[in-house]
């Protein structure tokens, strides 16, 4: 084994921290230019990466990081301007530098080409400025025209494998359009109505919808199939009024789509000084001290760091201490032996205490998976010619770290659904009176034993129309539906207004993948919006997954948990207090009919004639619904335990848990009950 390895977790955990300082910094820089202090940050964080890279022996990283070191000196001293063009670049490097290190996670080694990007670099640092972007070609045309794309996805990819081996060529074509067209989308529109004749368009850049609205400028760039060789596609693309200049390149393997130059430079000799690249650890003294406040005193630093797994197992022990704590519990009222009572008072309250410990250790801020928002918000808002003013409140708020982790999917998908879907091109919002710049609002606060997080947008709203329309189309039925639950059909499986599919959305997954998720963690997603107001994504999550307070009942001869939290309240009824109406079982709750759903139904179960019956009214969603059990046992704290992969064919249950008595229980997934019962009730 390399003996470097064992310093690699550190070394991840390290780089992952200053890559997404150097992010934050990077926009922080776009808006605040003038700003050196910011560059100061930037400069140590690429400093700190350069010295790790070396010590474990990555060149490739070392070697770009000291180039960047080297154009954030020349933005320090002003010699040239943090614009458009060279903050983009910065970005790029550190984009490569993140493929990088996760080439390392997956073992492969950090190895790419990075001589575009050096080129690039180089540009900056001798003064040539105007030529960052640009990529020397072929043709030697002097102009900025150049194909280097933005970063292709996987199916693409896969597309063109497919179709080389049957015999078809793929192109990469950058195509220029003469700058006093006064109709540029209809010269898109005609270029690649031509070439479609012969071949098949995979890929644009700028997309689509960017293209037809006229406002992508005057170059657009194309992936292409076809069985005609490269001299006759260059003259089909070039053959049309008003085209200045055609750029096309042959690709060889679809491996050569992830360079973003059309032409690799040969590396350049190593320098004298990148062979004394500094060690990982290094004297305080030769780090400048950080500027405005922002010292920090490493001496007085109490903080360690600590292996995830040993918090899980820590969580793990404190959660059998809970269990056998109970059992005793449970002993001592069985045999009534009163010299236990106290020394178990004290393992209780110890045991109490040691649980709130643990589980405020595993506790982090939401604003952990919130981090990289901001880059990605920029980077859509350029790939959709949109503007967005990105707000985010409470991202202190803490949740599990087993809740964190796993949040970070979901709401990507809310945001990318609202940057594509949600709001509107910057002209369509002044004609309506909106600002040109739309805004997205992620909020996040706690509420009792869950905590909220609301994500919303300034947009067009979700339409019902639209979505009935789309419904129809799939074959849903939307009879006798409210405007309101029409709207709840976005999280349909496989569901989607889309009209075509982009990069960003359209494929019918996300919303369908967002909820699933968001049960899975025990919450709930729900949907307010108005048209041509805006959307709103409210999330409801438990504070931990781990030990929560539940309500014990009984189910014909068994007893099942329901997790307290979703509770509303419980009320003893009558079989006649449950009113059935239109082949469903409801129940009048301050003044509104409220579903009734049978647990013994639901769960396949006989029903026990002793039954002393009870409703527990809980949340779903906005509504509420009520569930008949048999009879009530008591409330408990308990351990969720899952149930293995043996065992994920039982939808409607979160988990297990032991009781004091050792008996196993499992606990219910009441929103996977709710919403299977009331979509049989919906086919009735």
């Amino acid at each position: 084994m390399d003996e470097n390895s064992k310093y690699l977790d550190l070394f991840f955990e390290e780089t992952d921290e200053h890559l997404q300082s150097l992010n934050e910094q990077v926009l922080e820089l776009e808006n605040n230019p003038e700003d050196s202090s910011i560059v100061d940050v930037m400069f140590r964080s690429a400093h700190t990466i350069k010295g790790m890279a070396a010590t474990m022996g990555y060149d490739t990283m070392a070697k770009l990081t000291h180039k960047m070191e080297n154009v954030f000196d020349l933005l320090k001293q002003k010699i040239i301007a943090a614009d458009t063009v060279s903050i983009a670049l910065i970005f790029d490097c550190l984009d490569t530098l993140s493929d990088l290190v996760e080439d390392l996670r997956e073992g492969n080694d950090a190895e790419r080409d990075i001589s575009s990007l050096v080129q690039r670099l180089d540009h900056v640092s001798s003064g040539e400025s105007q030529a960052v972007g640009a990529t020397v070609t072929e043709q030697e045309t002097g102009s900025l025209l150049n194909l280097a794309l933005e970063k292709v996805e996987d199916s693409d990819l896969m597309i063109i494998e497919a179709a080389k081996e049957d015999g078809y060529n793929a192109y990469v074509l950058a195509i220029q359009i003469d700058e006093d067209s006064s109709m540029k989308n209809a010269r898109v529109y005609l270029v690649m109505s031509k070439l479609e004749q012969h071949g098949d368009v995979l890929y644009s850049e700028p997309g689509t919808e960017v293209l037809e609205n006229d406002d992508f400028g005057n170059i657009f760039k194309l992936i292409y199939v076809s069985q005609l060789d490269e001299e006759t596609v260059h003259n089909l693309a070039l053959d049309n009024s008003e085209i200045e200049e055609v750029l096309i390149q042959t690709i060889q393997q679809s491996d050569d789509l992830m360079v973003k130059s059309a032409e690799t430079v040969q590396p350049e000799k190593k320098p004298v000084e990148e062979q004394k690249l500094e060690s990982v650890v290094e004297p305080q003294s030769t780090t400048k001290a950080p500027t405005k406040g922002k010292a920090q005193n490493h001496a007085m630093n109490q903080s360690i760091r600590v292996d995830i797994g040993k918090l899980d197992s820590f969580m793990n022990l404190v959660s059998e201490l809970v269990i056998y704590r109970t059992r005793l519990e449970d002993l001592s009222d069985q045999l009534q032996v009163s010299e236990m009572k106290e020394p178990l008072d004290h393992v209780a309250r110890i045991s109490s205490e040691l649980q709130e410990l643990v589980l405020k250790i595993r506790m982090q801020p939401v604003s952990t998976v919130m981090t990289r928002f901001p880059r990605m918000i920029r980077d859509l808002g350029n790939d959709l010619g949109k503007e967005f003013n990105l707000v985010i409140e409470g991202e202190d708020t803490e949740l599990d770290r087993t809740v964190v982790s796993e949040l970070s999917e979901p709401l990507v998908h809310l945001l990318r659904n609202s940057a594509d879907h949600g709001v509107e091109m910057p002209e369509d919002r002044v004609k309506i009176g909106k600002d040109p710049k739309g805004t997205i609002k992620i909020t996040a606060y706690q509420e009792g034993n869950r905590v909220v997080l609301t994500l919303s947008d300034d947009g067009k709203g979700v339409n019902p129309t639209i979505i009935k329309e789309s419904a129809e189309r799939k074959g849903i039925s939307t009879e006798g539906m409210s405007d309101k639950d029409i709207q709840q059909l976005i999280f349909h499986p496989g569901f989607s207004t889309a009209k075509e599919v982009t990069s960003i959305s359209g494929r019918g997954v996300g919303m369908d993948a967002v909820k699933q998720k968001i049960t899975e963690l025990g919450g709930t997603v729900e949907l307010e919006s108005v048209v041509n107001q805006g959307t709103t994504f409210k999330i409801n999550l438990p504070l931990t997954l781990s030990i929560i307070q539940s309500l014990l009942v009984t189910v014909g001869q068994d007893t099942f948990a329901i997790p307290l939290g979703i509770i509303k309240t419980i009320v003893k009824v009558t079989e006649e207090d449950i009113i059935r109406v239109h082949n469903r079982e409801v129940y009048k709750y301050e003044g509104l009919a409220v579903p009734v759903i049978r647990l013994n139904q639901a769960l396949n179960m006989e029903t026990n004639e002793e039954s002393n019956l009870h409703l527990v009214l809980v949340k779903h969603g906005e509504s509420y619904k009520a569930l008949a059990v048999d009879d009530l046992v008591r409330q408990q704290e308990i351990v969720i335990k899952k149930l293995g992969q043996e065992l994920k064919m039982l939808k409607n249950y979160l988990g297990a848990t032991i009781l004091g008595d050792g008996s196993i229980i499992l606990i219910l997934d009441v929103s996977a009950i709710c919403n299977e019962r009331i979509g049989e009730y919906s086919e009735v």
